[in-house]
């Protein structure tokens, strides 16, 4: 269990925890803001050939203080201990842990060949900006356990869980009122800043449309979209009396026949060969054998390459799916309706990947008084025409308030959950996570290329001392880091039972006990204790 902001304080207040200096200030609602000292362990590679680790290697590094209105400048590829600023004591029934920023690894994140989970992603893998720019992954952390995590819903009514110190891109009421630019805040400062007075405080910006290549798609999109929504199931059909629809499929270069149906119409040649001894009819280039061979005829669905293709394909496309089961109210808003809850999902993702803040509601589907069961309603508001027949287009709203923005609504506790961190190679630091392409981005520090973790990984029941801090520099220009500067969150963890021999008590490990200020490897004094006991013989 996770010690809260009120029994961290109820803690220290009455000494079980120590933090020296304490700022409450630095309370969070459950980890506590810690700063970093002005002490630094530089290496000195050059003094020896290898880091043989159990031979005691103190000369290795020198120690670097920094005055308290200086600054330590760590340089690309550098890697250097610090430490914590304040000393921190552990009780013997409570252990505590460092940790940087990170999100859920199951969160869905958008890459340009499809959908990938975060725990699946390594250095070189492409993810979005919230510019539309593909970019690499540059780094990834270990996957971190029991940390504090907080489910965060947005006003699409998407969710997001993300551990307390993720931080997000959002501009609080007041920042608002002065146009001021998005800052960096953890999960943690957005639920306790959720609201001002009556109104959701924090705004998260929409994403630009994201950017793909033009692919060499086997049906027009507009074409495609067209006959996602109003063709027949299994033959290259559509069924509609708008003229304008015809001459639209014409112009994408598509013969259009009639058939014995007079609102049904035959897309594309047919082109059948028919083979004299099987009686079956080849496939060919033709519409219908196109669907056949794409999966399509009997299983309506928008393919991937199709949801990753460029901005104007993917345009194209839902302009085909709005002319056809598209709509739009008195007020601009338009809608998407399927019965198909996958091809719902799917209209959403395509609707997000171009810019827009697509919502999914599922409603019964009423006619004359009988309900057919649910139908899916997408539904979004664009600042930019979606319709090529004129009589919807003219419904469409051109100009007025079109809302750039998702709001946070709720953040609420949630059991902890495997999180990480990932490091994108762009100078903002950001990229899109959801299936409503959701900007976010780790800490400040993280974004500007300084990962952090702590030497001892958990820190265990009785320490007393300064934590040692690892310090990575991996993006390409210098990071400056002040003295007392925030460098990291503290949680404590509740243990079953106290520790029967607590950090410090003489047992084996308690090398670190008291330590001030970064301190190097002492690996060497328990080497032996590290290998393996032989059997007795």
């Amino acid at each position: 269990m996770i010690l809260s902001d009120r029994s961290l304080r109820e803690a220290i207040a009455d000494g079980r925890i120590v933090i020296d200096p304490f700022d409450p200030a630095c309370v969070q609602p459950s980890s506590i803001d810690l700063k970093v000292g002005n002490l630094f362990r530089v290496f000195r590679n050059h003094t020896a050939g290898v880091i043989d680790v159990k031979l005691d290697l103190g000369k290795l590094t020198e120690l670097i203080e920094i005055q308290d209105d200086g600054v330590f400048m760590l340089h690309p590829g550098e890697f250097v201990l610090g430490s914590t600023h304040e000393r921190v004591i552990v009780p013997p029934d409570l252990v505590a842990r460092i940790e940087g920023k990170a999100l859920s690894i199951q969160t869905p994140v958008p890459t340009p060949d499809g959908w990938a989970e975060l725990g699946d992603l390594r250095v070189g893998d492409r993810v979005f900006t919230d510019t539309g720019h593909a970019v690499r992954v540059k780094d990834v952390t270990e996957v971190m356990l029991g940390r504090p995590c907080y489910e965060l819903t947005f006003s699409d009514g998407s969710h997001l869980v993300a551990d307390e110190a993720h931080e997000w891109l959002t501009t609080t009421k007041r920042e608002r009122r002065t146009h001021a630019l998005p800052s960096g805040r953890t999960t943690g400062e957005i639920a306790a800043t959720l609201k001002y007075g009556r109104e959701y405080n924090h705004h998260v910006h929409l994403t630009r449309s994201v950017l793909g290549s033009d692919a060499e798609l086997p049906i027009h999109p507009y074409v495609l979209g067209l006959w996602i929504g109003d063709g027949t199931s299994k033959a290259a059909e559509i069924t509609t009396a708008d003229d304008e629809v015809l001459d639209e499929i014409r112009s994408c270069g598509y013969d259009v026949a009639t058939t014995t149906s007079p609102l049904r119409w035959r897309i594309g040649g047919t082109g059948h060969t028919r083979d004299p001894i099987t009686g079956q009819y080849a496939r060919n280039n033709s519409l219908s054998s196109t669907l056949r061979t794409a999966g399509l005829l009997g299983n309506k669905h928008i393919p991937t390459d199709y949801l990753r293709a460029s901005v104007q394909q993917r345009w194209w496309l839902l302009e085909g799916l709005m002319d056809s089961d598209g709509y739009c109210g008195a007020w601009g808003r338009c809608e998407f309706t399927t019965v198909k809850e996958p091809l719902a999902e799917q209209v959403h993702e395509l609707v997000a990947s171009l810019g827009f803040r697509p919502v999914i509601a599922k409603k019964p589907a009423m006619l004359h008084g009988v309900d057919h069961g649910p139908k899916y309603d997408v539904t979004f508001t664009p600042e930019r025409p979606v319709f090529r027949v004129t009589r919807k287009a003219m419904r469409q709203k051109s100009s007025g308030r079109f809302n750039r923005f998702r709001a946070i609504t709720a953040v609420r506790p949630v059991p902890s959950v495997p999180v990480r961190c990932i490091e994108v190679d762009h100078p903002s630091g950001v990229y899109l996570v959801g299936r409503s392409f959701v900007p976010t981005h780790n800490s400040s520090l993280g974004r500007l290329g300084l990962l952090i973790h702590s030497t001892a990984g958990f820190i265990d029941a009785g320490f007393d001392g300064h934590v040692t801090l690892e310090l990575s520099n991996v993006a390409s220009l210098p990071i400056t880091i002040y003295p007392r500067m925030k460098i990291g969150q503290l949680s404590f963890m509740t243990m079953t039972t106290p520790a029967a021999e607590p950090y410090g008590s003489g047992a084996a490990g308690s090398k670190y006990q008291g330590q001030r200020g970064p301190t190097p490897s002492r690996y060497f004094e328990n080497f032996t204790l590290s290998r393996e006991t032989p059997p007795p013989e």
